[in-house]
């Protein structure tokens, strides 16, 4: 018999709303494609979140190997901390720019969830923001909000 573990738990809500994620984006709202080089604005939301479907039943997969601990006040507080930058993050990417908001995205989450190497962090810093949005602008050719301050970005 299958186990039910706090993996589980959270691996089944994370299918359950990537999968209506995953519909929404068949919404007559994105029929738009012919005005961003034939993909549309759900072209690469797309490809995420079917990745996070297979992901999702991965984790619920593992989940069954674990049996139900209780949660620690700790996990639970970091947890909210972590939806609190996220949600600051997404207000940041519409105030100051989706490069300015991920690169602080990008060090600040790990450093909240205790991660320490400060060489592994600053290379993340500085690559994967840049590197999110060539792929995005360059090649997908997906306009990102751009900040107030930095003509190029």
């Amino acid at each position: 018999m299958a186990r039910i573990s706090w993996t589980s738990v959270i691996g089944g809500v994370a299918l359950l709303l990537t999968a209506f994620l995953y519909h929404h984006t068949f919404d007559e709202a994105y029929a738009v494609s012919a005005v961003t080089a034939g993909r549309g604005p759900v072209f690469f939301p797309r490809i995420v979140l079917g990745a996070m479907l297979v992901l999702s039943l991965a984790v619920i997969y593992e989940g069954r190997k674990e049996a139900l601990a209780p949660v620690a006040p700790r996990q639970l507080l970091l947890v909210g901390a972590a939806l609190g930058l996220t949600g600051l993050y997404i207000a940041a990417i519409m105030t100051a720019g989706f490069l300015i908001a991920t690169t602080v995205f990008v060090f600040a989450l790990p450093w909240l969830l205790g991660y320490r190497n400060m060489m592994v962090i600053g290379v993340m810093t500085a690559v994967y923001p840049v590197a999110v949005w060539y792929v995005f602008e360059r090649l997908f050719k997906i306009v990102l909000p751009a900040s107030p301050w930095l003509d190029a970005f």
